[in-house]
């Protein structure tokens, strides 16, 4: 942590053992399962850098207290079809091996800590290259994905319009390619707030989970 937290990315290879008890595609499909926890604030779908509208793929469903729009699975499965992408927000609320992992990064950086998983399609991109405006750690757990980091890093970002660009500017400013990492299960990745960052899945089911 002293060499790298803010200061540099950090690759490790097999860092965890295991990852399938904590997180796979039947456990992601029993969560998904649950359709009344989620809604257009923790369950979000994108294609090709643009975000779907929750109604094109939710439906309504009738519970104790009234009648919900929730992701459904037809539709859901339709959109994963054309080669869309999950961003499940929050997944620690759900999980409880993704939140001890959170509480620990949360007492080892003395720092808030958010989770989102990611459920990604072969060769399918959900975010153009960016930066985050939080130290990100990423565990992957199912799948293969391939990272780019650029050779650039916002100095000390915040969410505020002036560190806002559109696309063309972020793939400027990003500068040229300095690493590519083909992240497998296990393997731990850290990308510093501001470091310029993409990344597609090179096989089909890649579970990645952020913690910001």
């Amino acid at each position: 942590m002293s060499n790298y937290f803010g200061k540099h990315y950090l690759y490790k290879k097999e860092m965890f053992k295991n990852t399938s008890n904590i997180m796979s595609l039947d456990i992601l499909n029993n969560i998904i399962g649950i359709s009344s926890i989620w809604n257009n604030n923790n369950f979000i779908m994108m294609l090709d850098w643009n975000q779907i509208k929750y109604n094109d793929y939710s439906s309504i469903s009738s519970e104790q207290g009234g009648t919900f729009l929730r992701p459904g699975s037809e539709k859901v499965q339709n959109w994963l079809s054309k080669g869309a992408a999950i961003i499940i927000n929050y997944i620690d609320r759900v999980n409880s091996g993704i939140k001890y992992i959170s509480n620990q990064l949360q007492n080892l950086t003395n720092r808030k800590c958010q989770v989102n998983l990611y459920f990604s399609m072969q060769s399918r991109q959900a975010l153009l290259t960016h930066y985050d405006t939080e130290h990100v750690f990423t565990i992957h757990f199912e799948g293969e994905k391939v990272w780019n980091i650029y050779e650039i890093a916002a100095n000390n970002p915040i969410n505020h319009p002036l560190f806002k660009y559109n696309a063309e500017e972020r793939v400027k400013k990003a500068g040229r390619i300095i690493d590519q990492i083909t992240l497998k299960p296990g393997d731990l990745l850290y990308i510093p707030r501001g470091q310029y960052h993409d990344a597609s899945a090179s096989k089909n089911g890649s579970i990645q989970i952020t913690f910001g």
